[in-house]
């Protein structure tokens, strides 16, 4: 059997065990609800004006800003992803199937590829179906699907490379699932965002930072962010320099999917090189 054909088994192996398990549901129904939750919020209590945005943003943009809200629920999925990945390297190690899985002719190259393919793939069918309702419900709204919530789906899916090639990179390092997950979690949505404020108000500009990369799933809308939610969030030179930070999708997706590679590329490595305990 070629390696490709190995591969294919991986991936199919392995994307059946998410798909059969509870966390790729639960994960599919949250992204559902948040994303309904928030249209009701928005419509029923019209919460884009009481958030104090422009009314002549609102008049003009109103199905973009509309889609912006209720789309950024999809990005649930990204937390999902943590969860896919985070145990699947470590867990070989920590419940001893390690044993059992190495002797076989598959290499651990090729192992580590068709799991990531496979979390990958679930963390995208959670995000596509986010998207998809949120596009939906766009189109009754407001009678159309602005053209910028294809541009944010795809930066989504650069930050689905990045998030899953992270979990990975902490799973063939670290000794069990939990700490990789953990570990994830907190250099994702604590450690970057503290780095990327310090550079901010330091004078820099953090466009290489990955939750600024992340952030540019929200400027394909055509949106001025420090018109819109400058008052919000303080304004000032510093908010000035994280929105820019954010402001081309297509440098933030390359950013993010060459990280993610990059971190695919150090997970193939370490896990060849660790041994079982």
């Amino acid at each position: 059997m070629r390696e490709l054909d190995r591969l294919g088994v991986v991936v199919r192996y392995e994307f059946l065990k998410q798909y059969r398990r509870r966390r790729f549901y639960g994960a599919t129904v949250v992204v559902v609800l948040a994303v309904v939750l928030s249209a009701a919020m928005c419509e029923g209590w019209d919460l884009l004006a009481r958030m104090g945005l422009p009314a002549r943003l609102l008049e003009e943009k109103g199905a973009e800003l509309f889609a912006l809200w209720v789309s950024s629920m999809s990005a649930l999925a990204l937390l999902a992803a943590v969860f896919f990945s985070g145990d699947v390297l470590a867990s070989e190690f920590e419940r001893g199937t390690g044993y059992l899985l190495f002797p076989n002719p598959v290499g651990r190259g090729t192992l580590v590829l068709g799991k990531y393919l496979a979390c990958l793939l679930a963390t995208v069918l959670v995000l596509g179906a986010g998207f998809l309702l949120s596009a939906l419900l766009t189109l009754a709204f407001y009678g159309r699907v602005p053209l910028g919530m294809a541009g944010s789906f795809g930066v989504t899916l650069a930050i689905a490379v990045f998030v899953n090639g992270m979990a990975f990179a902490f799973s063939s390092a670290l000794k069990g699932g939990t700490g990789a997950t953990l570990a994830t979690l907190l250099t994702y949505m604590v450690l970057f965002s503290t780095v990327s404020t310090g550079l901010s108000h330091a004078g820099h500009e953090p466009w290489f930072m990955p939750d600024r990369a992340s952030d540019a799933m929200a400027s394909t809308y055509g949106i001025s962010f420090e018109e819109a939610f400058g008052e919000m969030v303080g304004g000032g030179q510093a908010m000035g320099r994280m929105v820019r930070a954010s402001g081309d999708p297509v440098v933030a997706s390359l950013l993010l999917t060459g990280y993610g590679m990059g971190l695919l590329g150090f997970s193939v490595w370490r896990f060849r090189r660790r041994e079982m305990a």
